[in-house]
């Protein structure tokens, strides 16, 4: 027994794959206007809006110049899945007690951006600890957005 379809194309098969050749053309333009890009370059650190890192330690490291509330932040190799929590600090990485962090989770990435958060809420102007938590480790990254 066979439980395929069959299509009989008659005169007007010219007509449909043209249809569908527009169809495929105006997806793949609608792609192209709404963030479908070329893949990022792979980075060795971990970058926020292309920059690494200026300070680090084994504790914390630290961009010293503020970005955008929607920068995006690369991690080293496309990981399973990234955790990252991120609380309003001082400018030692100091959190106040009982704060309530933003939550960004994405898996099969190497990369997110700062407005991904559970939430839905931007970061607004002020200082920012950063927990990555990817592969098997956590960086925490001290930074500030303008």
């Amino acid at each position: 027994m066979h439980y395929g379809v069959r299509i009989h194309l008659n005169k007007q098969g010219g007509f449909m794959k043209k249809i569908l050749i527009q169809l495929a053309v105006v997806v793949l333009c609608i792609g192209i206007g709404f963030g479908c890009s070329k893949p990022l370059d792979p980075v060795k650190e971990t970058q926020i809006s292309g920059m690494p890192l200026d300070t680090k330690t084994v504790v914390l490291s630290k961009l010293n110049t503020p970005v955008a509330p929607d920068a995006l932040v690369q991690v080293p190799g496309k990981q399973e899945s990234i955790t990252v929590n991120v609380f309003p600090s001082d400018l030692s990485g100091i959190v106040k007690s009982g704060i309530k962090p933003e939550v960004i989770l994405v898996s099969d990435t190497d990369h997110f951006k700062l407005d991904q958060t559970m939430s839905k809420k931007d970061l607004t102007k002020g200082t920012y600890l950063m927990n990555i938590v990817y592969g098997g480790k956590t960086e925490r990254v001290l930074f500030s957005v303008k």
